[in-house]
């Protein structure tokens, strides 16, 4: 990147050799065969006149100067305009590169090694204020506003670039503008270097402010990190909401059941004339108790759908909902296409419909309950509706274990939805992408 003024001067300061030399040469030419060529040429004109050799000889003088000064006119005149076109492109690229200094985003810098002096556009004096675009001294100056942290690495990837060969340079760091604020900036360097030493001699490069940049990467980060957080602890809160509802059913059926079961053995043993009466019910509370624990266990335990279909898993929860609630469950599987779901998502949908019969049967006192599964345009949609007694969503917030199926569900890039009034039933509908 030359030193280009705003206003160049017209006036030649070198170029004006060349013209000069190949005229003076021209003239040298001209006079050198008009002297070794007019005589014998003047002889040959005349023949054996003498009269008409003296006239000759009389006009040649003049003749030399017309044929030297015509010849020596055409060729100052081709000169010129040559030296007028390269002027005019000299013209054309320091307004191009103007131009480019204005518009251009990056700050462009050009620096001398050997001189340590830098040629800069008005956007690099953002991070490097300056009167003037050529600046003696630049490393020194430039270095202090580099962030001390930031220094060190780069003195060695500068060593490394020397030791290396490269040509190549990229790096990022942050630097101080003139308002006094660091900010993160990318550089891209071109390394000319001495074709008999290979020692760089030259740095060519740009800094792009990316600050903006570094700082939404961040926000989005930071936004990211915030969600695994949030989805983290609802897993955890959801995990534990889940032993305690475990804790509560062994408590509240399995345990008094059994504690029922202790009486009655009690019982046999300090009176075993009541052994005939006692002990048929201690087996039927016994096989109750049985019953208790695999449903809570079917619960737990997810369905293996290598072994199973989403649709028999569905009809097998709907089965031992019967064995406890008198519901009538309305299956439309019609548009399920379980080839198009993997594993997890089959498990998803199940753990869908199974939060919400859950929540159907502590709070719903329905009577019918209506499952659809659909798929259209790589979307997967899931619709339980209840005939039950309704609420208010506006006053009611979801439970934690809707909450992490909301969670997973943002995983396929889903959505959740609950329609509900009081005394008009409840509608879920979720969705997800396969």
């Amino acid at each position: 990147m030359e030193n280009s003024p705003a206003h160049p001067d017209p006036k030649p300061q070198t170029n004006w050799i060349i013209p000069v030399i190949g005229l003076t040469g021209a003239y040298l030419l001209i006079s050198i065969l008009w002297i070794l060529l007019s005589d014998s040429l003047a002889i040959k004109i005349a023949g054996n006149n003498p009269r008409r050799l003296e006239q000759i000889q009389q006009f040649k003088g003049i003749l030399f100067v017309a044929l030297s000064g015509s010849v020596l006119f055409y060729l100052g005149r081709r000169s010129y305009r040559n030296l007028a076109n390269s002027f005019l492109q000299k013209d054309s690229l320091e307004k191009k590169f103007l131009a480019l200094n204005e518009t251009a985003r990056e700050g462009i810098f050009d620096c001398d090694l050997e001189k340590m002096t830098v040629q800069i556009n008005n956007k690099m004096k953002f991070f490097f204020p300056a009167s003037a675009d050529m600046i003696e001294d630049f490393w020194p100056g430039f270095q202090k506003r580099i962030h001390p942290e930031d220094t060190a690495r780069l003195v060695k990837e500068y060593d490394d670039i020397v030791s290396s060969g490269k040509t190549i340079w990229q790096t990022e760091y942050r630097l101080l503008g003139s308002d006094n604020k660091y900010y993160s900036a990318l550089s891209s360097i071109y390394v000319l270097r001495n074709l008999a030493t290979e020692k760089p001699v030259r740095l060519i490069g740009t800094i792009l402010d990316i600050s903006e940049l570094r700082n939404l990467q961040a926000e989005q980060y930071e936004q990211q990190l915030n969600h695994k957080r949030e989805l983290t602890a609802s897993i955890i809160r959801a995990q534990e909401n889940e032993r305690n509802r475990w804790a509560e059913e062994l408590h509240d059926n399995v345990c008094q059941i059994l504690s029922v079961v202790k009486l009655y053995i009690g019982e046999m043993n300090h009176r075993p004339s009541s052994v005939p009466v006692l002990l048929p019910e201690t087996s039927k509370l016994i096989a109750d108790a049985i019953m208790e624990i695999r449903q809570l266990s079917a619960t737990i335990k997810p369905p293996s759908f290598a072994k199973t279909s989403l649709k028999d898993a569905l009809e097998k929860l709907a089965s031992d909902i019967n064995r406890a609630k008198d519901i009538r469950f309305i299956f439309d599987l019609g548009l399920l296409t379980e080839e198009k779901l993997c594993e997890e998502q089959k498990l998803l949908a199940y753990r869908v419909v199974q939060e919400q019969l859950n929540n159907i049967i502590k709070y719903a006192d329905a009577k019918k309950v209506e499952i659809v599964f659909g798929m259209k345009n790589e979307k997967f949609f899931i619709k339980v509706k209840d005939d039950g007694k309704g609420f208010d969503p506006g006053r009611i917030k979801n439970g934690l274990g809707l909450r992490n199926i909301q969670s997973r569900l943002e995983h396929y890039k889903g959505n959740l939805n609950i329609d509900s009034a009081t005394g008009k039933g409840c509608t879920l509908s979720a969705a997800f992408t396969v």
